[in-house]
């Protein structure tokens, strides 16, 4: 299992802008989660220190001591989308990051984030793109910037606790776009399921195998582009959705299937949105419980 990094007391003490036995206090109490090094010193998971920062609305005043950026802005979920778009097309890391990281801080979930900033600045960049306004080389290094984003927000969710169910993430051959199956990994790790992108652009009988070997709880198959979307229906329905359909529960999504081709697809659900996907995994998980409640 991964290792997260984890910080002393008074690091997070100067993080947060509290004093160290007020962190030491938390820890005694359980209000935050520590671990103990063979020498009896306490360490506390940087996952751990975001969440009572989200859940008890402390600020992060000195974030680059836990390794966050450095620099944060301040501004609302539904204020973030413009000034995004400005640093994304500038191609500038650190002041993106700086616009992201504070609104998970700040309390607001995987799913808003994804739904109200991630999804909508990305339309803006595409329809900036088809008019002339953003270059090839600015839209990838916009995915590149956001996508080193996630990474970092992934490192502040806790790990996954044993026997949490499992699903994998993927898209199929010459689908490139990695930033949907990232988000839907985060959205899912959020929910606490183990949830990892498998591959992107991995060909059909690959993630057929590997649905096969190793069969996960959900499975979410992502689509931006195809070059010819109903031969590639027909294909996923007889070479991966039909034959896998008892081992795991397939959800679709992606802005490659229009409205008439979703009815077509074999698979058990399709997501039109992060916020759909986290609620078809809730539904799953009340699924299992009611099962286990009923044995």
């Amino acid at each position: 299992m991964p290792m997260q990094r984890k910080f002393t007391p008074k690091q997070v003490a100067q993080a947060l802008g509290v004093s160290e036995s007020s962190i030491k206090r938390w820890v005694d109490s359980g209000k935050l989660e520590a671990v103990k090094t063979a020498g009896g010193h306490r360490k506390l998971p940087l996952a751990a220190v975001v969440k009572l920062a989200r859940e008890q609305g402390y600020a992060i005043v000195r974030p680059e001591l836990l390794g966050l950026a450095a620099e944060h802005v301040k501004c609302r979920l539904e204020d973030a989308c413009e000034p995004l778009v400005e640093t994304l097309a500038a191609g500038d890391e650190s002041a993106s990051q700086a616009i992201i990281e504070p609104l998970y801080h700040a309390g607001h979930s995987m799913v808003e984030i994804a739904d109200q900033v991630i999804a909508p600045v990305f339309h803006e960049i595409g329809h900036r793109w088809a008019r002339g306004e953003f270059s090839v080389h600015q839209e990838r290094r916009a995915c590149e910037i956001a996508i080193a984003t996630l990474h970092n927000l992934r490192r502040m969710l806790p790990l996954p606790e044993p026997g949490a169910p499992r699903a994998i993430v993927t898209t199929p051959s010459d689908d490139h776009a990695e930033l949907p199956s990232r988000l839907a990994e985060l959205v899912l790790r959020e929910k606490g399921w183990d949830a990892r992108v498998l591959g992107i652009s991995l060909p059909l009988d690959e993630i057929r195998a590997a649905v096969e070997k190793n069969p996960p709880d959900l499975a979410l198959l992502s689509a931006t582009h195809l070059d010819n979307a109903n031969v590639f229906v027909t294909q996923a329905n007889n070479d991966l959705f039909i034959p896998t359909a008892g081992l795991t529960r397939w959800i679709v999504g992606g802005q490659a299937f229009g409205s008439e081709l979703q009815p077509l697809i074999a698979c058990h659900h399709f997501s039109r949105s992060m916020h759909s996907l986290a609620k078809l995994a809730d539904e799953y998980v009340s699924e299992l419980h009611a099962q286990g409640e009923a044995n």
